[in-house]
């Protein structure tokens, strides 16, 4: 346990984890236990100390079975450090040396990891027997956290096993290769808020809810299946009527493709002055991210447009391989235009110069998506389509006599309007 206690401080890739309070904690608690003439009272607090922000962690990160042995788990794959950022990149060029320092470290791990806390207990006395398993029932999470706690799982069956160190250095390497590490192995959704903030419950939205534009899906699955296998792929505007589904659609990719390494990210009009910050933290990620722009427009005074419009072409710094931006948006060329843009003016010698400056920015999107409002029938089709799969049973003839209804008396025809219409029929109900 001493020698524990003394390697701690020798980990060099992994020295970020010396700064936990947790493990700051688990030092005082060790060293305390090591020695023999410790008084008795100050290693029970370092020991009830120590407990109680375990207890805090692992409530705060939904983490069942070993509670320490799966919280460091969660420290070590959520470690940004040069060993685990290559791995994630998949990069060739894990030298000797480097995986040397990774094998250095990784001893010091496992054996904070396999601590004997019976042993830590009889020290201290009868009054440290506290359960470490199974404290937390489960609770509500998204797939996604699911997923995560089982890809931790399964790194710990592989840690608790009887293989050697080279196989358990193995299975991190390939989890750090197939989840990435970092915020990148925990979420697949953030937002940007001067740095990367993790989304615990992204929507669950599917293709499958999203009725009709079939068109309009297919261009956009195809783009992004083809970005998410390493190829080129393009930038896509998504433009049309409000309500039909161009928000939707972009995160339903997420959904669709998290498993292959797709991320996403949301940025807001306002943080566009941001963007080069935003591009800078995800180039030398091993992720391929989408930076998703909600509902962009822009009147004929402003000018923000300008922070990404060179970055999409025009440049000297590309944009990186590894990131695409998907913008919706209820304007074709997203800038406000007006009919003086086509006529001469005073103040303008070359009138056509700022027509021509507006619809470039829009041009610079590789595929352009059209959602344009479905008529009364495909309207309809949307609705009786809804309504199945939320099992509401009414005959068809006065579904779609409600829903005609419904539609005169709210925002006209759209899947958003389909969506509230079977919403409050289903209260109803």
């Amino acid at each position: 346990m001493q020698q524990s206690n003394l390697n701690i401080h020798r980990l060099v890739l992994y020295r970020d984890l010396l700064k936990h309070p947790i493990i700051q904690h688990l030092q005082i608690l060790l060293n305390l236990t090591s020695k023999n003439a410790t008084p008795m009272p100050a290693s029970e607090q370092a020991y009830f100390d120590f407990y109680y922000l375990l207890l805090q962690a692992a409530k705060a990160k939904n983490i069942s079975g070993d509670i320490w042995r799966n919280y460091l788990l969660q420290l070590i794959v959520e470690d940004e450090n040069i060993f685990s950022l290559a791995c994630e990149q998949q990069s060739s060029s894990l030298s000797e040396n480097l995986l040397q320092l990774a094998s250095h470290d990784l001893e010091i791990l496992m054996a904070l990891y396999k601590l004997d806390w019976a042993e830590i207990q009889q020290r201290i006395g009868p009054a440290a027997s506290l359960p470490w398993n199974n404290i937390f029932l489960p609770t509500e999470a998204s797939n996604f956290q699911l997923q995560y706690h089982q890809h931790i799982n399964d790194l710990g069956e592989v840690w608790n096993s009887n293989l050697g160190l080279e196989e358990k250095h193995s299975a991190l390497i390939a989890f750090y290769q197939q989840h990435a590490c970092g915020q990148l192995a925990r979420y697949v959704a953030f937002r940007w808020d001067n740095g990367l903030i993790g989304i615990d419950r992204p929507d669950p939205i599917s293709f499958d809810d999203l009725v009709g534009y079939e068109h309009q899906k297919e261009l956009l699955i195809n783009n992004t299946r083809t970005f998410v296998a390493g190829q080129e792929a393009n930038n896509v505007l998504l433009y049309g009527e409000k309500g039909t589904g161009k928000s939707s659609s972009v995160k339903a990719l997420l959904n669709k493709f998290y498993e292959d390494g797709l991320r996403m990210v949301e940025l807001s009009k306002m943080q566009l002055g941001d963007y080069k910050l935003v591009i800078q933290s995800l180039r030398k990620r091993g992720q391929r991210f989408i930076l998703f722009i909600d509902d962009l427009s822009f009147e004929d005074f402003e000018v923000d447009y300008k922070y990404i419009k060179a970055s999409l072409e025009g440049s000297l710094e590309a944009q990186p391989e590894n990131v695409l931006i998907y913008v919706t948006s209820n304007r074709r060329h997203l800038i406000k235009e007006n009919w003086s843009d086509r006529q001469s003016s005073n103040k303008e010698v070359y009138i056509s110069d700022t027509h021509q400056e507006k619809l470039s920015f829009a041009d610079r999107f590789g595929i352009s998506i059209s959602y344009y409002t479905p008529n009364q029938e495909q309207y309809l089709n949307i609705v009786e389509d809804l309504a199945k799969k939320r099992g509401i049973l009414i005959p068809s003839e006065e579904l779609r006599r409600q829903a005609i209804q419904w539609e005169l008396g709210h925002n006209g025809r759209s899947g958003r309007t389909a969506q509230q219409f079977i919403t409050d029929l289903g209260a109803r109900s």
